[in-house]
C-alpha cells in the first residue's frame, strides 16, 4: 500500500506540470497576423498611447517614496502607479480600447496591480525595453551589455503578464538617410532579445521595432530590412508604423494609405500602425480608422494606436486629468495618487464611435495556413539607404546567451535574469530552429530532473520503512533461520538492535547488544581468561561433559547450581545477527536462573 509520502510526491509531481488558468487569453503573432491564442479569432489592436504624468512638486523625498524613476521625457513610468490605471481603466473600456501602448516602464518598480487592473478589464499591454540611459541612439547607435541587460531585466519584469501584447526595442530611430546605418543595431537587439526571450522559456512575446513612418524615403528599406533575409532568428515579429497623414477630410488614397497597404502585401510579419491620429486640422473625426480596421486594410494591418491618452501640449489627448495637464498629486504618505480623467469631446465621442461602429472578423486561426515569403533586403544607396545588405549584424562580445540552467521555468515578474554561457544566437540555423524547440527543451530538462528527484526521494523512503521494519517483526518474520532454532518454550526471540541485555537475555542498562556481538568472537576457556584456538562455544560445549572437580566442583548433575557456576566463570554471552543454538538453549533455561549471577564483562 502506498504510504501517504509516496501520495504526497505524486501529487505534487502531477500539480507541477498542470498549466495554471488564464485570466486573459495571450495574444500570438502566427504568419502576418495576430490571434486570440484560446478562441483562434484575429486580433485587431485598437488601442492609445501612454505616457506618465510629470511631477510638479521638487521635494526629491517625495520621489524616493513614490518609489519611481523618470522616463527620457521626465515621466513617471504610467504602470507603476496603481490609483490611476484603476481610473483609467473603466473610461478606456468605454471608448471600446484593447491596448495601451507604454512606451517607457521602469523594471525596479512593481507593476502587478496595474497589469491586473487593465487584464481584468481585457486591456492588452506594449512595452517599449529601452529607457534613458540605455537606447539605441539615432546619431551614435550601438548594441552593448548596458543596453542588453536593460532590455532583457525589462522583458523579465513583464513576461509573465498573460496581456503582454509586445515589446519594442526602439522608436523612431531611422528618419533621414543619415541615420539609416542604425538600421543593424536595431535588428541586433531583436536577435538578442529574442533569443533571450526563448532562452528562459517565455512565451513568444512578439518583439519588434516601430517606426516613423511620415519619412517616404526611408520608411519601406527600414520597413523591409528588419524581415529581410532567410534566418529568422534576427527578424522582428513586428513592424509598427508612427504615420500620421490622413488629416481631417483625407481619403485612403490622399493620405498615402493606399500605398503603405501596397507595400505590405506578402510581408511575413504582423504589421499595423502604432501611431496615428493626425491633429493638424483641430477637431479629429478618427474616419482613418475605418479603412485600417475596416475592407480597405484589414487583410494585411493588424489594427492602430491612436495618439494619445491623456492631453499634453501638442494637443493630441482625448482625455484631460483633474490636476492639470501634466501634473500628479501626492498623497500624505509620498505615493502618487490619482487624477481623475475627464472625456475631451468632441475628440474622445468622436473616436469611440468609430471604433463601435466597425466590426471586423478577421481569419481564425484554424483557416490561416502562413507561407514566409523572404523579402530582398534593401541594396546599399548613398542618396536613402546607408546599409551593406550581406554585411554582418553586430554583436556583443562574449555574449552568449542559452536555457535557464535552473529548474526554474522563469524568474519573477520583479525578479531580473542574468544570461548565462551557451551557444551564441549565431548558431541558430537558417530557419531559426535547433531541432526541438526552445519551449520543449525547457521542459525536457525542467521535468527530468523533477521527476528522478522524485522517484530518488520515493526510494529513499521505501528502504527506511523496509529496514525500520526490520528491526521491530513478531518473532516468526524473522526468518527461516532463526525459525529452526526456536522452541515452543522460547520464550523471547532476542534482543532488537539497539537494546540491552546481559547473558541471560534479561535487559540492562549500558550493554548494548552490538558490543555484545563483539565480544563473541573472542576465545575463551572455561574459567574466562583468553586461550588461543578455542572458541567459547566449543568450550561450552564442553562444559556440560566435564566431571565433578574440574572447574565445576562437585554439582555435577545439579541443573541449576552447575549453571550457576557455568555462569560465574564463562564471559558474556554475545547474540549474533544471526540466532544460534547456543542462544537457544540457554534462553530455553532462563526461567530457572532468575538468580543467577547478572554481570556483564566490560
Amino acid at each position: 500500500m502506498a504510504s501517504k509520502w509516496t501520495v504526497a510526491v505524486a501529487a505534487l509531481l502531477a500539480t507541477s506540470l498542470i498549466p495554471v488558468a488564464l485570466s486573459i487569453a495571450p495574444i500570438e503573432a502566427v504568419g502576418s497576423k495576430l490571434f486570440d491564442s484560446e478562441t483562434g479569432e484575429q486580433f485587431y489592436i485598437r488601442g492609445t498611447g501612454c505616457l506618465g504624468s510629470e511631477v510638479t512638486d521638487t521635494d526629491s523625498s517625495l520621489h524616493v517614496l513614490a518609489g519611481v524613476i523618470y522616463n527620457i521625457y521626465d515621466d513617471l513610468d504610467p504602470l507603476s502607479v496603481p490609483a490611476q490605471c484603476a481610473l483609467d481603466a473603466p473610461l478606456m473600456i468605454t471608448l471600446g480600447v484593447n491596448t495601451i501602448r507604454v512606451y517607457q516602464v521602469d523594471y525596479n518598480r512593481t507593476h502587478d496591480q496595474c497589469m491586473n487592473t487593465f487584464s481584468d478589464a481585457g486591456i492588452y499591454v506594449m512595452i517599449g525595453l529601452y529607457s534613458n540611459e540605455a537606447f539605441i541612439s539615432d546619431t551614435t547607435p550601438d548594441w552593448d551589455m548596458n543596453m542588453f541587460n536593460q532590455f532583457t531585466r525589462t522583458l523579465d519584469t513583464f513576461a509573465n503578464y498573460d496581456n503582454l501584447l509586445a515589446v519594442t526595442v526602439a522608436s523612431n530611430v531611422i528618419d533621414e538617410t543619415d541615420t539609416t546605418f542604425a538600421a543593424p543595431y536595431i535588428k541586433a537587439a531583436i536577435r538578442d532579445v529574442k533569443a533571450y526571450r526563448d532562452g528562459q522559456g517565455y512565451r513568444r512575446i512578439p518583439v519588434g521595432y516601430t517606426s516613423n513612418a511620415d519619412y517616404d524615403s526611408t520608411r519601406l528599406n527600414t520597413q523591409d530590412y528588419l524581415v529581410c533575409g532567410d534566418t529568422i532568428a534576427d527578424n522582428a515579429d513586428f513592424v509598427g508604423l508612427n504615420r500620421y497623414s490622413w488629416c481631417g477630410n483625407s481619403t485612403f488614397t490622399e493620405s498615402g494609405y493606399e500605398e503603405i497597404w501596397d507595400e505590405a502585401d506578402d510581408y511575413p510579419v504582423p504589421i499595423f500602425f502604432s501611431g496615428t491620429g493626425c491633429d493638424d486640422v483641430g477637431n479629429r473625426e478618427y474616419d482613418d480608422q475605418e479603412s485600417i480596421l475596416g475592407y480597405d486594410m484589414n487583410d494585411r494591418f493588424s489594427g492602430a494606436i491612436v495618439n494619445e491618452w491623456r492631453q499634453e501640449s501638442d494637443l493630441y489627448g482625448i482625455v484631460s486629468y483633474q490636476f492639470g495637464t501634466r501634473e500628479l498629486t501626492w498623497t500624505a504618505e509620498g505615493t502618487p495618487a490619482g487624477s481623475e480623467p475627464t472625456a475631451l469631446s468632441p475628440d474622445f465621442y468622436s473616436l469611440q464611435s468609430q471604433w463601435a461602429a466597425i466590426t471586423t472578423t478577421g481569419t481564425p486561426s484554424s483557416d490561416y495556413t502562413p507561407v514566409y515569403t523572404s523579402v530582398a533586403c534593401p541594396p546599399l544607396t548613398t542618396s536613402s539607404w546607408n546599409v551593406t545588405p550581406t554585411a554582418a549584424l553586430p554583436f556583443i562580445e562574449n555574449l552568449v546567451i542559452t536555457a535557464m540552467a535552473t529548474a526554474s521555468a522563469s524568474p519573477g515578474r520583479d525578479s531580473p535574469a542574468t544570461p548565462v554561457a551557451g551557444p551564441s544566437p549565431a548558431q541558430e540555423d537558417s530557419n531559426g530552429s535547433s531541432g526541438l524547440s526552445t519551449g520543449a527543451t525547457i521542459a525536457i530538462g525542467v521535468v527530468i530532473p523533477v521527476v528522478v528527484l522524485a522517484l530518488a526521494v520515493a526510494a529513499f523512503f521505501l528502504w527506511w520503512r523496509r529496514r525500520k521494519a526490520k528491526t521491530a517483526v513478531a518473532p516468526n518474520e524473522k526468518g527461516p533461520e532463526y525459525s529452526e532454532v526456536m522452541t515452543q518454550d522460547s520464550p523471547s526471540p532476542g534482543p532488537a538492535v539497539g537494546e540491552s541485555y546481559n547473558k541471560h537475555g534479561s535487559e540492562i542498562q549500558g550493554t548494548p547488544v552490538a558490543q555484545l556481538h563483539a565480544d563473541e568472537s573472542k576465545f575463551y576457556n572455561k574459567h574466562g581468561s583468553d586461550v588461543e584456538g578455542i572458541p567459547v562455544a566449543q568450550l561450552r560445549a564442553e562444559e556440560s561433559r566435564q566431571e565433578p572437580g574440574v572447574g565445576m566442583a562437585d554439582h555435577m548433575g545439579d541443573p541449576e547450581r552447575e549453571l550457576a557456576e557455568l555462569d560465574a566463570y564463562s564471559p558474556p554471552l554475545e547474540l549474533s545477527n544471526g540466532p544460534s543454538v547456543r542462544r537457544a538453549s540457554r534462553n530455553s533455561r532462563r526461567s530457572t536462573v532468575e538468580d543467577a549471577p547478572s554481570t556483564i564483562g566490560a
